[in-house]
């Protein structure tokens, strides 16, 4: 079964520098996968209506990304394109509502949706459409709704992002447990260091803390945009008991403590979005 896509339809020399815009916040969020953009994903040489005939029945919604001037742009002859039934915007739209495919209007640049008296017959139904608003100067937060609703339409629970900063949470934590045990094992008179079970056991604490490093650092950049003194106070922690952990003797102990609060302090650390 195809993946289902989210279409983004739209006319060069109306949106083309919002639609790049908006193709590359989709291609982040949901995966390149789940995003069809004519200049990126259309081959030279593939027939270009039978490429978006085909997307379409592979989408699960279709954004008509709508600026000043994308009723009214005209042709070479004076005419306007969207009355042309060869034009390729009116193609996208009206295909996808034969199609009974989620058409959702994006107004851009203060545009307003378009009237039915002011759209050709086989797209009136296009202005009963709920729109949606993409304002330059609050882009995220209105973005961050478009999301939601696609999100539910396409039936995705969490964003790439999301199923990333969760990947390396989960990564963190184990590794944070995992030291502690070592530590702890390490301390027991069950991992005696003049021994090869000892020092496999002081081996494992100390890798197991020097890669939970990084994975701290890329867990909290994947959380946050700007690292904050919380931030820097968890991979300061983090560093700190790799040191401990490969200093040895009694301070391991230690470095299982700052695991701990490692793995504690995380969870006070919120996501920029």
């Amino acid at each position: 079964m195809a993946t289902p896509r989210i279409f983004i339809s739209y006319r060069r020399s109306d949106t083309a520098g919002h639609a790049g815009r908006l193709y590359d916040h989709l291609k982040s969020y949901f995966g390149s996968d789940r995003v069809f953009f004519d200049v990126d994903t259309i081959p030279a040489g593939t027939d270009f209506a039978q490429k978006i005939n085909n997307e379409l029945d592979q989408s699960q919604v279709v954004l008509v990304l709508i600026g000043k001037g994308w009723l009214d742009v005209k042709d070479p002859a004076g005419n306007k394109r969207l009355d042309d039934p060869r034009d390729y915007v009116r193609i996208e739209v009206e295909t996808a509502l034969r199609k009974s495919v989620m058409v959702i209007p994006v107004l851009l640049q203060g545009a307003e949706m378009p009237s039915a008296r002011a759209l050709p017959e086989a797209l009136s139904d296009f202005s009963r459409r709920n729109a949606i608003r993409l304002d330059d100067d609050q882009w995220n937060s209105d973005f961050r709704m478009l999301t939601v609703i696609l999100r539910n339409s396409l039936g995705i629970a969490r964003s790439l992002r999301d199923q990333k900063i969760r990947r390396y949470r989960q990564i963190v934590i184990f590794l944070s447990l995992l030291g502690v045990v070592l530590a702890i094992l390490n301390q027991s008179s069950f991992a005696d260091p003049s021994t090869l079970l000892g020092f496999t056991v002081k081996f494992l604490l100390v890798l197991a803390l020097g890669v939970n490093v990084p994975f701290v650092a890329f867990f909290l950049g994947s959380l946050r945009q700007d690292l904050d003194r919380l931030s820097w106070t968890i991979i300061s922690f983090a560093v700190l008991g790799s040191i401990l952990a490969a200093w040895g003797g009694r301070l391991t102990i230690w470095a299982a403590f700052m695991m701990v609060i490692v793995a504690g302090l995380l969870n006070f650390t919120e996501s920029d979005n």
